[in-house]
């Protein structure tokens, strides 16, 4: 598709919110935190995300940024890296970091800074079979490192032991490198702070685009990968420092905002039983009703957002776009004038009828002053960036994107419409095949939104910009008192419209329980609630261990939790550390709070999960659709003409179909997952996106990874399209071998 098209009616305002979140992994107990993600994010995608608007100084957007991540990438990485880090020399003091930091920051530069000869077996189950390993990325980004995989299949074939001390090094450095955003790997880039990071003598990148080392891995270059790290995720919050708008000056790109702070479901703290209006017929647990909890997350967050950026947030994308009536008071309370979720919200909002394509003005119950604008994004093109454009070329996907938007460009003499994008802005891009990391995508589609500016069809904007104007841009004001007003917000995120994905199943409930007992221990400890914007007190003092005690159970709070907790949503490495997390949490409420001298009970809370009670539905990350949003493929394959020793299974170009990787994806004959028992006919049942175009093929009984000697068709694929239907079932029936 060109890049121009020409002007047909009033141009339409674009507002994109990219979400960049991670969970608190820190233990306190040990003063380390226990998952790498923050920092291989870090080096991957928060910088390069904003940076990349440099190259197009007429984009706008909106970025949120969560304190739990803005916390860990401050204080645990960029705080206690920075003296021991030589930026001219490329390198790492490992003995000061040792006696100041060692075991007390990430466990996964502790390895990098070790010598490999001197790793006990603590050290090489923490690298190769901890759940958050060296391993655990998707199969379409280690693709990209050949060398890398081959390492990964070797340590498969034969366990930790069968490793040699320069294939364990070798590991080691490919976790860091495999997690750098692709222009590190391929040029010189100057950072905004003034460091550069340079990439391009230890690895090429090859004609196929796969990356591969130019020598031989050694400690010292596991030492360098470490400041390098370090170097990009100082960078981090400089770089949005650099572009955040300024809504008085009207000067930068990007609107900075952020997540009440541990990143809660607002409403299930505010008051639980705001689930029953979207769950009317589910068990839930006994209320759990603590607004001074929901306002402390919103305080807290503001505060903070403050000391990191020298303002206060004006917008705030409530966790998982969860929102309710009930708490608009809350953010009017803290100066927030805008808030987003879904438009799934919007049509069971009342008035009903209206269109998304419209931001609307919420009352904070202390007349217009104190209203909150809110905006509800685009359900199917937000999902096809984070689900469908991972089978696409940039330009294909970047098409598709501009063709979806035009659509709703209004008509000469019509109101003007602002239309809402919102999705994850970090784990979408590790499942682009066709396109490494999505930067053809995002490049394409600032190139062709930069050129729709200037043919004046559309103006992308931040939402103050559009709540406030911005004459420089012939942005005209907005006020938030004179959008069309709703009456009753529904109660609700941006999954199915409800909580269902954190409220309701047997192992959510349980978790809910164990929170409500928390926090009633600790309500009658005699420990006060602290201002949730006061400074934290001076280290080990009586009052330091009742904040730290309130802390713990903020965190306890946090969504991740119970996001996992069940069936309807499962990780890739297991669900089990997550609820390790929560109840360390929980833990350490009682450890401080008996520290602080509150008087609280001794109590022990076992596994939320327990063996055998979740069926994992899904890997995606911590990225999901609403049930409704995707299609119920069925697919089934007729093998009754066929001895099949092990099993049939299907391989293909999606996630949920192994990447293309054979023998991995297993049918069934058995009665289970839609399949009539013991007929010869395998079965799968699997939840995917409308619209996409998928190819595929079966085989029959190899091993994994191996297309020998099972596969149908050598030279050819199946292909099926599965329907634009949302929430249809589609069945996909064929018989081995035959096209």
């Amino acid at each position: 598709m060109p890049d121009e098209h020409p002007k047909a009616g009033k141009p339409l305002y674009l507002n994109i919110i990219w979400h960049q979140h991670q969970p608190l992994y820190l233990d306190p107990a040990t003063d380390q935190l226990q998952g790498p993600w923050v920092r291989t994010h870090g080096t991957k995608d928060y910088y390069d995300m904003v940076s990349i608007l440099q190259q197009y100084p007429d984009i706008h957007f909106n970025v949120n940024l969560t304190s739990s991540l803005l916390q860990q990438l401050d204080e645990y990485y960029v705080r206690r890296l920075k003296s021991f880090v030589d930026g001219k020399k490329n390198r790492v003091s490992a003995r000061r970091y040792f006696a100041a930091f060692g075991g007390k920051t990430d466990p996964w530069i502790d390895l990098a800074l070790k010598q490999t000869g001197d790793f006990d077996e603590k050290d090489r189950q923490h690298l190769l079979t901890n759940v958050w390993n060296a391993f655990g990325l998707s199969d379409v980004m280690i693709d990209r490192f050949p060398e890398y995989k081959a390492l990964r299949d070797r340590f498969q074939a034969v366990g930790a032991k069968g490793l040699s001390e320069q294939e364990l090094r070798e590991i080691k450095f490919w976790f860091y490198l495999a997690y750098f955003d692709p222009d590190f790997l391929e040029g010189k880039i100057t950072l905004v702070n003034g460091h550069t990071v340079d990439l391009t003598d230890l690895v090429s990148r090859e004609g196929d685009g796969t990356y591969r080392l130019k020598n031989t891995v050694s400690e010292d270059d596991c030492n360098r990968i470490v400041a390098e790290t370090y170097k990009v995720l100082a960078a981090i919050i400089p770089m949005h420092r650099k572009l955040m708008y300024d809504p008085v000056s009207h000067h930068g790109q990007v609107e900075v905002i952020t997540t009440p702070y541990y990143h809660p479901i607002l409403p299930l703290i505010y008051d639980s039983d705001l689930a029953k209006a979207g769950q009317p017929d589910v068990p839930l647990p006994a209320r759990f009703h603590f607004p001074m909890d929901a306002e402390a997350q919103v305080a807290k967050a503001v505060t903070f957002f403050e000391k990191q950026f020298g303002m206060r947030p004006t917008g705030m994308w409530p966790a998982e776009g969860s929102v309710a009536q009930d708490v608009v008071a809350v953010f009017a309370k803290y100066g927030i004038r805008w808030v987003a979720t879904d438009e799934k919200i919007l049509a069971r909002s009342q008035p009903e009828g209206r269109p998304k394509y419209f931001p609307y003005a919420l009352s904070g119950g202390n007349g217009m002053e104190s209203s909150v604008a809110i905006v509800f994004r685009d359900t199917e093109l937000s999902d096809k960036i984070g689900f469908v454009y991972q089978q696409y070329t940039g330009e294909e996907a970047s098409d598709d994107f501009i063709e979806h938007i035009l659509r709703y460009a209004p008509a000469e003499g019509e109101t003007d419409r602002l239309l809402t994008v919102i999705l994850d802005g970090e784990n979408a891009w590790e499942h682009y095949r066709r396109d490494n990391d999505g930067k053809a995508f995002l490049r394409a589609l600032y190139r062709k939104l930069s050129k729709l500016q200037e043919d004046g069809r559309l103006v992308t904007t931040t939402m103050t910009e559009y709540i406030r104007g911005n004459p420089g841009r012939r942005i005209s004001p907005h006020p938030v008192e004179g959008m069309d007003k709703l009456e009753r917000l529904w109660p609700g995120s941006w999954i199915n419209g409800n909580y269902d994905t954190w409220i309701g199943e047997g192992e959510e409930n349980r978790a809910w329980e164990y929170l409500l007992q928390a926090r009633t221990d600790l309500a009658n400890s005699g420990l006060p609630q602290p201002d949730p914007k006061a400074r934290a007190p001076q280290r080990n003092t009586k009052a330091w261990y009742t904040y730290r005690a309130w802390e713990s159970m903020y965190a306890a709070e946090g969504s991740d939790w119970f996001w996992w907790y069940g069936n309807d949503q499962n990780a890739p490495a297991g669900d089990k550390p997550f609820d390790v997390a929560f109840r360390t949490h929980l833990n350490n409420i009682y450890e401080f709070a008996g520290r602080a001298g509150g008087t609280i009970p001794v109590r022990t809370f076992e596994p939320v999960i327990r063996e055998g009670t979740t069926t994992p539905q899904k890997a995606q990350g911590a990225m999901a659709q609403s049930r409704p949003d995707l299609v119920t493929v069925l697919f089934q394959v007729d093998a009754r003409d066929l001895a099949v020793p092990k099993a049939i299974f299907i391989a293909g170009n999606h996630e949920l179909l192994g990447n293309w990787t054979p023998n991995k994806i297993r049918m069934y004959d058995d009665g289970t997952h839609g399949d009539e028992k013991e007929d010869g006919i395998w079965t799968i049942e699997l939840r995917l996106p409308p619209g996409i175009d998928l190819e595929y093929k079966y085989t029959n009984s190899g091993a994994e990874g191996s297309w020998a000697p099972g596969e149908e068709f050598s030279r050819v694929n199946r292909s099926v399209r599965i329907t634009h239907e949302a929430g249809a079932s589609q069945i996909v029936f064929r018989k081995f071998g035959d096209m």
